[in-house]
């Protein structure tokens, strides 16, 4: 009886972990701003009030920032902490 409890417990325990959706960030493109002295782009995230940044040398993306959006939410994009770039105060 005692076996088959904890048996029940730990898969319910694993189980709940394995949910989809579970674990979704909340991932958000705040800025992106080009360098064309040095031909960089620098894109700034916001994940879950969190602040990364994503360097992008020579400029591939400047044109594709949904793609680049997506694989930061897929978790495929080498992210760097912090802001290296400041978005500044945006104006309405």
């Amino acid at each position: 009886m005692k076996v088959a409890t904890v048996i029940c417990s730990i898969i319910l325990f694993v189980s709940t972990g394995f949910l989809p959706g579970s674990d979704q960030a909340d991932v958000q493109l705040t800025c992106f701003k080009a360098h064309k002295a040095t031909n960089t782009c620098h894109f700034n995230f916001t994940i879950d009030g969190a602040r990364y940044r994503y360097v992008d040398i020579g400029c591939k993306f400047s044109k594709k920032q949904d793609e680049v959006l997506k694989k930061a939410k897929e978790g495929t994009l080498a992210l760097a902490k912090d802001w290296k770039i400041d978005c500044g105060a945006k104006k309405e």
